[in-house]
């Protein structure tokens, strides 16, 4: 390479990596092309399964990049454009990340759908976004498209899941045909919706959040808030992050994004599996494994502790708070090491807090790398440039010390539900979580929302599925609550009032052919009344409580 011109190639790293560490301000359509810039011919994605419409599991960025601008020329191609919002579902392949990028390249909102929701639940997130296209699977999309009012949708065929959909456009022949055909990222504007992203609602219908450009990348993107400061504890260009999460869900997407913006290779599992995982540490030699916290009992009662897993250097848990005896357990599976193999310590540990609404990680309980045989006090902390706020009954702030509402405000925050005016004029989003106020705006995780409950990682709001359930024949009323659970962390149990005999294991089946699997009753009891309070209202902490009596809990 001439000398000008490898200060060229040096210059647009160098501008492309700054992009990336800024994050505010690129749009999403933009990142493949400047991750190519700043990394090039590092790798980037290690894909379990081949794509099928762009065969390839092994990609550098730029090949990521190439791949994502073949994809956005055949949408271009199908007559999609900017503004619309094309959904997504398919199964949990690197298909999912592909999408969700070409989409953006052509200026496209997408969509992104889990194929473990019932056709009726993707429905309604289809119809609140108004969106009249989507990038699918045959088998996934056939049983949506069937239902009344989704026959005019649009669909594009990855290529996998049977033969193509009648009337559908078949990506991979029009690829095969035009195999030079490329698109370049549409100029978009940063505060505009980049991505919906689906989150349980409390009002009974799904609800489908916005998150501009500023805000996910603004928040993946610097340093300070990749996955628990990934860059960190990392040596990007060597070394790898392991996942099998659904990339549908704000962390398995956002760990995607962050570690791709850090340059580190992503190491992506379709489906996870306790043994594999452990197979693949051992052989890939990983050194950060993100997670929830039902695969870290899983890997525990796979045999763990009996594993090689000392290339971990950093444990990453969200989606549920990890109990600590458990993070202090792999910190002493993991290992601290310098070069040429000196184990200097244990792995650290990060317990993170996010949401969709907050574009992912917001606060973190990290626990430090320790000599051997020590532990070093946990620190909490929120994120840069998120604030927090604890709000009580009276709806004022607590001060140091007060229990109350979670609230946090910061640039990463959503822009809203569609369908919606967004969040509260002076910025701050209720979580509706509870917490402890401590010093310098960090706070303490005291308990979740009566209105929330946590399976697996997986936010399930109880109007949303008794809303659901309500049309099984003799029930009068029923609620829907979380007890403990000791691998998925809660489940959800439901509280009948019937008007005659009513068949639990009736119920259940019936339940479990209109919910997706991981939001549907485990179990359900027969009660002559719901706790109430003073209003009238359903008491939700009552009712809670009553369940574990039940259920033995």
């Amino acid at each position: 390479m001439a000398p000008l011109e490898h200060l060229a190639g040096a210059a647009r790293t160098m501008a492309a990596r700054a992009r990336l560490m800024a994050g505010a301000g690129l749009p999403l359509g933009e990142l493949t092309h400047v991750l190519a810039d700043a990394y090039g011919g590092r790798p980037a994605i290690d894909a379990e399964s081949d794509t099928p419409a762009l065969p390839r599991r092994l990609r550098t960025y730029a090949a990521l990049d190439e791949d994502v601008a073949r994809l956005a020329a055949a949408y271009q191609a199908a007559s999609l454009g900017p503004a619309q919002v094309v959904a997504v579902l398919c199964a949990n392949r690197i298909d999912v990340l592909l999408h969700v990028l070409a989409v953006a390249r052509i200026g496209a909102v997408p969509l992104p759908l889990n194929a473990r929701l019932r056709p009726e639940e993707q429905a309604a997130a289809v119809s609140a976004a108004g969106a009249k296209a989507i990038v699918a699977d045959a088998d996934a999309v056939a049983p949506l498209a069937a239902l009344e009012g989704m026959r005019p949708l649009r669909v594009l065929w990855t290529g996998a899941g049977g033969p193509a959909p009648d009337g559908a456009f078949d990506l991979a022949a029009w690829l095969d045909a035009h195999p030079d055909q490329r698109a370049g990222p549409v100029s978009q504007d940063a505060e505009a919706a980049a991505i919906l992203l689906c989150t349980s609602g409390t009002t009974g219908r799904p609800k489908v959040a916005r998150l501009t450009g500023r805000g996910l990348l603004g928040a993946l993107g610097r340093s300070h808030a990749l996955p628990v400061g990934l860059q960190r504890w990392v040596r990007a260009g060597r070394d790898a992050v392991l996942v099998a999460l659904p990339l549908t869900h704000v962390m398995g997407l956002g760990t995607m994004v962050g570690s791709l913006c850090a340059g580190v290779k992503v190491i992506h599992l379709e489906k996870f599996d306790a043994a594999r995982v452990l197979d693949r540490i051992e052989r890939d030699q990983p050194n950060v494994f993100v997670g929830v916290p039902t695969m870290y009992a899983d890997l525990e009662e796979a045999g763990a502790a009996a594993r090689n897993l000392s290339s971990i250097e950093l444990w990453v848990s969200a989606a549920d708070a990890m109990p600590p005896d458990r993070a202090r357990r792999f910190q002493q599976y993991g290992a601290l090491v310098r070069p040429g193999g000196v184990r200097l310590g244990t792995a650290a540990f990060a317990d993170v807090y996010g949401m969709v609404e907050l574009a992912g990680p917001a606060a973190v309980r990290f626990y430090p790398p320790a000599p051997r045989g020590r532990e070093l006090p946990a620190i909490g902390m929120v994120l840069p440039g998120f604030s927090a706020r604890v709000i009580g009954t009276d709806g004022e702030p607590r001060r140091i010390g007060g229990t109350g509402e979670l609230q946090l405000k910061g640039k990463a925050v959503f822009a809203g539900y569609e369908g919606s005016s967004g969040v509260p004029g002076d910025g701050w989003f209720s979580t509706g979580d509870v917490a402890r106020l401590g010093p310098f705006g960090t706070f303490a995780f005291v308990g979740r929302s009566a209105d929330r409950i946590k399976v697996g990682g997986f936010s399930v709001f109880p109007a949303e599925v008794e809303e659901e359930l309500r049309g099984f024949a003799g029930v009068e009323e029923l609620a829907v609550v979380g007890v403990p659970e000791e691998r998925l962390g809660e489940i959800p149990v439901a509280l009948v009032v019937a008007r005659h005999g009513f068949d639990a294991e009736e119920f259940l089946q019936w339940a479990a052919a209109r919910v997706a699997p991981y939001r549907r009753p485990r179990r359900a009891f027969a009660v002559e009344k719901l706790p109430r309070g003073k209003n009238a209202k359903l008491d939700r902490r009552s009712a809670r409580e009553l369940a574990r009596g039940l259920a033995g809990r």
